[in-house]
């Protein structure tokens, strides 16, 4: 249970996500759902958080070897690596769970006969196998939002276990179990934009809002809770809150959508606090 939610401003952007996790009778407010690549992107995920956590380690390791061999990568190069990443853990782990559990592995599964001896498998171990892998499928779904500079502009890309992934197209995106509501409050605003500003959305403004979907996610979603993470990216760098100035801005933006705050205030203080970092 997440949201994690992504806005470009055209060359700069912010990333801001939730914090909270869920099992069938508990939830913790402990998750670190924003993490860097190369310091240079910003990686979000939305699923189980041991699996999001293992597939960021891994990315990490390999954009450390793509590294080591080209010299430097790109946000494009990291998209790329992910989407490998992730549909190789996705491989892995079904041929884990059906040699645990039946002895068979998915290339025996997809073709129907076991490789190591060329026996046809029977329909009710067909069968067990659709099963358990519709299973998994539906248990261990994955959204990775990835975010950074490319040739000066900032860009999103969203990928998942079921079709991979691709560059988005808008100005935000928003994944995870409160992407609904947060989409509500995002997509109200760009759509209120004039088309000329929608590329350049003025950074103090989206930055309100953002948060603001954040917290409307928060307020309504099961599973959407606790102190929400900030990440702003420019071409001068990574600058990320600490918790309690996480907590204020999100306090202050809170304040300004229930009319208590002044809206000269509000823009100031959170700019300060997300982009200044004071």
């Amino acid at each position: 249970m997440t949201v994690v939610n992504m806005i470009s401003f055209g060359d700069e952007g912010v990333a801001v996500a939730d914090e909270q996790s869920s099992t069938t009778i508990r939830k913790y407010n402990v998750s670190q759902k924003l993490q860097l690549l190369n310091n240079s992107f910003v990686y979000g995920g939305s699923g189980p958080a041991d699996l999001i956590k293992e597939i960021y380690g891994t990315l990490s390791e390999q954009i450390a070897v793509f590294k080591k061999d080209k010299g430097k990568i790109s946000l494009n190069d990291a998209y790329h690596l992910c989407q490998k990443t992730l549909i190789d853990y996705k491989i892995q782990l079904k041929n884990q769970v059906l040699s645990v559990n039946l002895g068979i592995g998915l290339d025996d599964m997809l073709t129907g006969v076991l490789n190591r001896n060329g026996k046809k498998l029977d329909e009710s171990t067909m069968q067990a196998g659709r099963n358990i892998m519709q299973h998994l499928d539906e248990n261990t779904r994955m959204d990775i939002i990835l975010g950074g500079l490319r040739e000066d502009k900032f860009e999103i890309y969203v990928i998942d276990t079921s079709y991979a992934g691709a560059a988005i197209a808008r100005p935000y995106s928003s994944i995870g179990s409160g992407a609904d509501e947060s989409d509500k409050v995002l997509s109200r605003y760009v759509t209120s934009l004039p088309r000329e500003k929608r590329d350049k959305i003025d950074k103090k403004e989206g930055l309100i809002k953002i948060i603001e979907a954040t917290n409307a996610s928060s307020n309504l979603n099961v599973g959407v809770g606790g102190v929400p993470s900030i990440v702003y990216i420019s071409k001068d760098g990574i600058k990320r809150p600490d918790e309690q100035k996480c907590i204020l801005a999100s306090e202050i933006v809170e304040g300004l959508t229930n009319n208590i705050l002044d809206k000269d205030f509000a823009y100031y203080a959170v700019s300060r606090l997300v982009f200044d970092n004071e």
